[in-house]
């Protein structure tokens, strides 16, 4: 009986032992997604900073890693391959990028195209106000690119605009306008919002989307704009495939909690996007629409539509992008796992 007790526990010990092996193993080799996305307050930080919180890569087997660097340096670095996954991806700054010979693809849309004019002067209520004024922007970013074709459609002249432009983003940001340099800033959302909260209603905000020339011109309501992107070297390996639908698919849950908990969702993400609570769920609350993860294969139309008709006859790309050149930008990926 002693013989048998012993042999039972030693078994017992035994597959405690490989099962606590076996786990350790598995916890080592869950795959590692580095992404990069722009510095807070960007709004590419919104959905990784909740899919960490709410541990959805963890849930969907893949530890998440966020790179934030500024504007100029995330797409520098994602143009020249040292970083293969960004976050960050706006449609006419990568764009351009192809048509210089960067091996790069668009797998998913994340942001629909939103900007505001934040200023502070009572007297500039319409984006014609803002003729002889100085407007501060990153005229790096591809929401630049798509701003200015607003403008433009809709009656700006934009030679008698001052633009300034800067990647530092935030407080010092802002100051511009605080401190009388500028007349208006150009900014995603979070910023407006996040201006406007600040000001205790000092200042105001004018929207840049038409969404009525919009559907008149494409005959969609939303414009892709900030998209994940990724190297053609990368994207290629069955591996990494996998790995992007784990991630598109926290995408899809994450914009999902978004929608139906957005008090909670900006008490997670505030800190991580640098602005405070009320003003992120401000504009959670708002634009509400903002968010839209899906893939682009099916929008290559739209995509078509800026990239060879509209951007370069706004003079945003140097050319129309070719045929061949938006297939290999905006690939056939199938996001189901």
């Amino acid at each position: 009986m002693n013989y048998f007790r012993t042999l039972f526990r030693g078994v017992v010990s035994a597959l405690l032992l490989m099962t606590f092996l076996a786990s350790g193993v598995k916890a080592e080799t869950v795959p590692e997604l580095n992404i990069t996305v722009f510095a807070a307050p960007s709004q590419s930080v919104w959905v990784p900073a909740l899919i960490q919180h709410l541990a959805l890569d963890k849930k969907h087997g893949f530890k998440l890693n966020v790179t934030q660097k500024p504007s100029n340096v995330a797409y520098t670095d994602f143009a020249t391959g040292k970083d293969p996954f960004c976050y960050c991806a706006a449609i006419p700054a990568v764009s351009r990028f192809k048509q210089q010979g960067a091996d790069i693809a668009l797998l998913w849309n994340v942001f629909n195209f939103e900007s505001d004019i934040v200023v502070k002067d009572p007297a500039i209520k319409t984006l014609n106000d803002l003729q002889g004024k100085t407007l501060l922007t990153d005229t790096i970013s591809g929401g630049w690119a798509l701003s200015k074709w607003f403008f433009e459609q809709q009656g700006l002249d934009m030679q008698k605009i001052t633009v300034k432009s800067s990647s530092v983003r935030g407080a010092a940001f802002l100051a511009e306008l605080q401190l009388n340099r500028v007349d208006a800033l150009l900014v995603n959302p979070i910023e407006g919002a996040a201006a406007v909260q600040q000001s205790h209603g000092e200042y105001h905000t004018i929207a840049v989307f038409n969404q009525a020339l919009w559907k008149k011109i494409s005959g969609t309501d939303f414009v892709p704009q900030v998209t994940t992107g990724v190297s053609q070297a990368w994207i290629a390996k069955p591996e990494n495939q996998d790995l992007a639908r784990r991630f598109y698919s926290a995408n899809r849950e994450a914009a999902e909690f978004i929608a139906a908990h957005p008090e909670e969702a900006a008490k997670l993400v505030a800190k991580d996007a640098k602005l405070d609570v009320p003003a992120m769920e401000q504009v959670l609350r708002r634009y509400r629409n903002l968010i839209r993860i899906e893939p682009l294969a099916p929008h290559r139309q739209t995509i078509a539509l800026l990239t060879q008709k509209l951007l370069p006859e706004a003079k945003l790309l140097p050319r129309p992008l070719t045929d061949e050149e938006l297939k290999s930008l905006v690939p056939d990926f199938n996001v189901a796992p």
